[in-house]
């Protein structure tokens, strides 16, 4: 008999959030955070700056990079702090 293992752990988000009112160069994980962020394709309040496609694409092609379940923590993450930042 095999002992069962708990749940398997995520991988730590390697994304990061960046606000509209953040000054300086981006960051490659802020980079990352961009993209994996459907936000900017007009969620909510917020108004589109790419298309659907757009973000599609851009997505399809951080899954290719970081891989889904990294692409999906990052997205989850992005989206946590998005709508974080609304309740402040």
């Amino acid at each position: 008999m095999t002992k069962k293992s708990g749940p398997r752990k995520l991988p730590t988000p390697n994304a990061a959030f960046r606000t509209s009112g953040q000054m300086g160069d981006i960051t490659p994980a802020e980079v990352r955070g961009m993209i994996s962020n459907p936000i900017y394709a007009g969620m909510g309040p917020f108004p589109a700056l790419i298309t659907d496609e757009e973000w599609v694409a851009a997505a399809v092609q951080g899954i290719k990079k970081e891989g889904a379940e990294q692409f999906l923590v990052n997205l989850l993450y992005v989206l946590r702090q998005t709508w974080e930042t609304l309740e402040d």
